[in-house]
Order: structure tokens, then sequence, then C-alpha cells
């Protein structure tokens, strides 16, 4: 039986990110052939890793970390533009898996990432694939930005957190989204009773202007599948949680497609 194919469309979402290979494994699990991905911030360096095919390398170390270990990974900046240079965690992403050329691997990827001096987004879909995730990741006052040819690249999630417009799709391929930044889940009350700070002030209204723009980008482009992952199921940070959240992307990954006769 002909595998049915699809066109991936990975969200962002800090730590949530990490449930894309739970997503990736389900959907393969369930006898889906992946034929083009597209990501923003996480969803560009899960999908990114997984086009280049080195996913289960990239899992394991995932799984290996805890929090001492996502703590050594921080390389705080003495700059106004970022709190951390990102440089330690890319540099020991490529000792684990080594760089390529997005237009020499195996499946085509397209990550994106805004441009602070036009505000244009950027789409990345050639050149090195560690280039293109670490501009894509670079969320704003947290990672510094990205200076290339002559634009500044923050978080493509400013512009297109659902790139679903940026996947390469052929006739017949499913579309499916996977969104690590999804609507709140919990009880409002229970929100509401939370003590709020600086950070979380700012987390949450990135969240819901990501969510506002997700949902638009789902109404303009529909995908035939919606995976959804609650923007407060885990924290932003929460790298060491990693085994925890593959199983989540699964879980979620599950439903979605149960929920659809055609693959349930």
């Amino acid at each position: 039986m002909e595998k049915r194919r699809v066109a991936l469309v990975l969200a962002g979402g800090g730590a949530r990110g990490v449930a894309h290979i739970g997503a990736i494994e389900e959907l393969e699990r369930r006898g889906f052939e992946i034929a083009a991905v597209a990501g923003t911030s996480m969803g560009a360096l899960v999908g990114g890793i997984y086009a280049a095919g080195h996913l289960e390398a990239f899992k394991e170390w995932m799984c290996s970390l805890d929090k001492y270990k996502v703590f050594g990974l921080v390389d705080f900046a003495l700059s106004t533009e970022g709190l951390v240079k990102g440089d330690r965690v890319m540099k020991a992403m490529q000792e684990l898996i080594p760089d390529v050329r997005i237009e020499q691997m195996p499946v085509p990827f397209a990550a994106v990432a805004a441009d602070l001096l036009t505000g244009r987004e950027v789409v990345l879909d050639r050149g090195g694939l560690y280039d293109a995730i670490r501009a894509s990741i670079s969320i704003p006052s947290v990672f510094r930005p990205v200076h290339r040819d002559g634009m500044v690249l923050v978080d493509g999630g400013t512009v297109n957190p659902l790139p679903l417009n940026r996947v390469r799709r052929e006739e017949g391929d499913l579309l499916v989204a996977v969104d690590v930044s999804a609507p709140f889940g919990a009880d409002p009350t229970t929100r509401a009773n939370a003590s709020l700070n600086y950070y979380k002030v700012l987390i949450a209204s990135s969240q819901i202007m990501q969510q506002h723009i997700s949902q638009l980008m789902c109404r303009l482009y529909r995908p035939d599948v919606l995976v959804q992952l609650p923007a407060d199921s885990y924290g932003m940070f929460e790298f060491y949680r990693a085994a925890e959240l593959v199983e989540a992307g699964h879980a979620v990954t599950r439903a979605a497609l149960d929920a659809c006769p055609a693959f349930g």
C-alpha cells in the first residue's frame, strides 16, 4: 500500500517544540510519508534536523538533558540585543549532527525568520542549516538577533508562527500542522489566580499574539490535520522534560488523527 504524503508544518513554542519529535514519530508510525517540512523557531529546529535525517540522534541528546545540562548550554551575553548568545547550544548541536546545506537535504525544508529592519518575513530554504535555525530561534530579548546580508533576523513567530504557506506541497499532499503554542487549555480562573511577573506577562502576551496569527493562517490555508498542544501545558524553557514532551507529541497527534474519519 502506497504511503500518503504529508507536507508538515511545525510551530514555535520553546521547549514545547520537543513535542514535534513525537508528532513526527506518530505520523510515520501511522504510515504517512513526510515529503516536506516548514517550521518556525523550535519548529524550524526540529523540522530541520528531521529533514537532514538525524532526528533519532537529536531525540537521544534532548532526552539526556537535565536542568544542570540545560543551564550549561546557556551562554549569557554582555549585550543590549539579547540575554543569550546562542553560540554554545549551536556548537553542541553541530558536534552531534554535522551542518549541511538545506538544498542538499533529503527532505525539502524551509525555516521562517523576521527582519527587524523592514518587518518582512524571511524564508530560509537555502544555505547552511544551522544558519537558518539560529535565525529562526532568535526569540526577541532572549537570543541575540542574527545579522546577515544587511538584515537583523529574529524569531519567525513574530510574523508567521505557523507557516502553512511556506511548506513545499505537491498535488495530493496532505497538509498537516502541529501547533505547540495553541490556545490555553487551563481554566481561566486558575490562570487568574496565578502570580504574575515581567517574564510571565511578556511570554503570555507573545503567545496570545501568535495564537491569533496562527488561527488566521488556518483560515487562509486550511490544514487537513491540525495537531494542538496548549501554550500553557509546558514552560518555554522546560527542555529537561524532553522525554515527557515527546510523549505529549505522540498523544496529541494520535488524538488529532483519530478524530479524522479518514485516518482514525
